[in-house]
């Protein structure tokens, strides 16, 4: 990709919602080869879908980060679980990884006995799980994808922690449905939603002003980008509020961290790393590790090489017009 297909990407995945016209702007490029190159990446298989930034904890809801080992039998086996997986009303996301586990798993729940349960239901009909380290999660940083334009980052969106729950109603169910879905335009969502535009625009600017809606991503395939994507495992020393403030600061102005959930369970957090190469990750980790060597007791790491599904509400709560 040339410097300005990356801009594009930056550009979608700072907010896919943007218009072509205020997007072509920033980067000095004409709607028609906007329209052009996102079918591109589409085809291609770059873009795979987008990813609108809900804050589930207003749904009181809890994520749980499920690592599993999975016993490999056969492709067909591994893809009918793989099917499962995506289809469970509790899963927001799914990554598939080497190393000590196979699979990241992100579950959705009202409370951590209903994930128990499902859990052992999903256990025991695919016998092939037969690994699985489960930890909380407390909060998700979602940072810009900065080390496109090889600047240091700024933006923190954050999602999850102690947040009460915003009274929603079945028409904006249906508008974070048709968000999900990737529908894109006001018409769009209109047409989906069986509403008006007018409404529709009242509606999304409530769940945006409730900080239900915190802003709209891109789902990348970061391999057909030949960009390399990273899990890193941290587990805490001894940390006072100070010193987990400049760890926080120090994920947030680093281009390459691209997500910092804070975990409570075996690991402390989780950082989600992307480098256009294994030395940018190599480097990253040095950096982690020598800064802040006197609170990180523990660390691991592992590829990502897909994701099959990722959003941020549980089908088990959404609806779609009858």
């Amino acid at each position: 990709m040339n410097k300005k297909d990356l801009k594009l990407i930056f550009e979608l995945d700072s907010n896919s919602r943007a218009s072509y016209s205020k997007i072509g702007k920033k980067i000095r490029m004409s709607e028609q080869l906007i329209s052009y190159k996102i079918k591109s990446f589409q085809k291609k298989g770059v873009i795979q879908g987008v990813c609108p930034l809900i804050d589930y904890s207003r749904f009181s809801l809890l994520a749980f980060l499920v690592f599993f080992k999975v016993r490999f039998k056969s492709e067909q086996s591994y893809t009918k679980l793989l099917e499962e997986l995506k289809g469970h009303e509790n899963v927001l996301s799914i990554m598939e990884s080497d190393g000590k586990y196979d699979l990241l798993v992100i579950f959705a729940s009202k409370n951590p006995s209903s994930f128990n349960k499902k859990l052992k239901i999903l256990v025991s009909d695919y016998p092939q799980l037969k690994d699985w380290m489960i930890l909380t999660s407390v909060v998700d940083h979602h940072y810009l994808r900065n080390y496109l334009l090889g600047k240091d980052g700024e933006s923190d969106v954050i999602l999850g922690g102690d947040r009460d729950e915003v009274p929603v109603d079945d028409l904006d169910f249906y508008i974070l449905h048709a968000l999900i879905m990737g529908k894109r335009t006001i018409l769009e969502i209109a047409e989906y939603a069986r509403s008006s535009p007018k409404t529709i625009l009242i509606h999304l600017k409530w769940l945006q002003e409730q900080h239900v809606l915190k802003g709209y991503r891109l789902l990348l395939n970061t391999r057909r980008m030949e960009i390399s994507s990273n899990a890193i495992l941290i587990k805490y020393r001894h940390i006072t509020a100070e010193q987990e403030d400049e760890f926080r600061h120090f994920c947030k102005r680093d281009p390459n961290i691209i997500q910092f959930t804070k975990t409570f369970g075996e690991w402390d957090g989780v950082l989600y790393i992307e480098t256009k190469n294994r030395v940018e990750f190599r480097r990253v980790s040095l950096q982690l590790r020598e800064r802040f060597d006197d609170i990180i007791e523990d660390i691991d790491n592992f590829r990502i090489f897909a994701i099959p599904k990722k959003q941020f509400l549980p089908s088990e709560i959404l609806l779609e017009p009858s």
